[in-house]
C-alpha cells in the first residue's frame, strides 16, 4: 500500500478520534488526551485516557472510538488495510472512504447479504409463529 496514503489516512483517523473526544468526552479532561503524543509510552498513557472518556461517549461515539483505535493499532503493526476475512488487500478508494474498514469490499458484501438473509429468514420465523398463535 502507498506509504503517503496510510500516512495521511493515519492523521485523518488520529483527527476523527480528536474530534470525537472533544465533542463527546468530557470537556473538562479531554484536552489533556487529545495532544498529539510521538512516543510508544506516551501513546499507551493517551489510551488509558481515552477509556476513561469512552464511558463519555453515546453508543454510535463509543463504537466509531473503538473502530479507530483498531485502526491506528493495525498501523502500528503492520496488518492495516488487509482484509480480515480473506487477508487480501483492500483497496484504497475504500479506505479513504473508511479508512477504518477491517474487510474488503467483497467480503463486506457478502457478509451484509448474508447478514440480510438472516435478518428476512427470522423475520418470517417469527412471523410464522405470530401466525400460529393467533390461529
Amino acid at each position: 500500500m502507498n506509504k503517503e496514503l496510510v500516512e495521511h489516512l493515519a492523521e485523518q483517523l488520529k483527527r476523527r478520534r480528536s474530534s470525537l473526544i472533544l465533542d463527546g468526552g468530557n470537556r473538562e479532561i479531554a484536552p489533556d488526551i487529545v495532544e498529539d503524543r510521538k512516543s510508544e509510552l506516551e501513546e499507551s498513557a493517551q489510551l488509558d485516557r481515552i477509556t476513561i472518556i469512552d464511558s463519555h461517549l453515546e453508543e454510535r461515539g463509543q463504537k466509531t472510538l473503538r473502530d479507530i483505535q483498531v485502526a491506528l493499532e493495525r498501523l502500528a503493526t503492520g496488518s492495516y488495510g488487509i482484509c480480515h476475512s480473506c487477508e487480501e488487500e483492500i483497496g484504497s478508494a475504500r479506505l479513504k472512504a473508511l479508512p477504518t474498514a477491517t474487510l474488503c469490499i467483497d467480503c463486506a458484501t457478502d457478509r451484509e447479504k448474508k447478514h440480510r438473509s438472516w435478518s428476512r429468514d427470522r423475520n418470517l420465523m417469527y412471523s410464522d409463529i405470530d401466525s400460529d398463535e393467533n390461529a
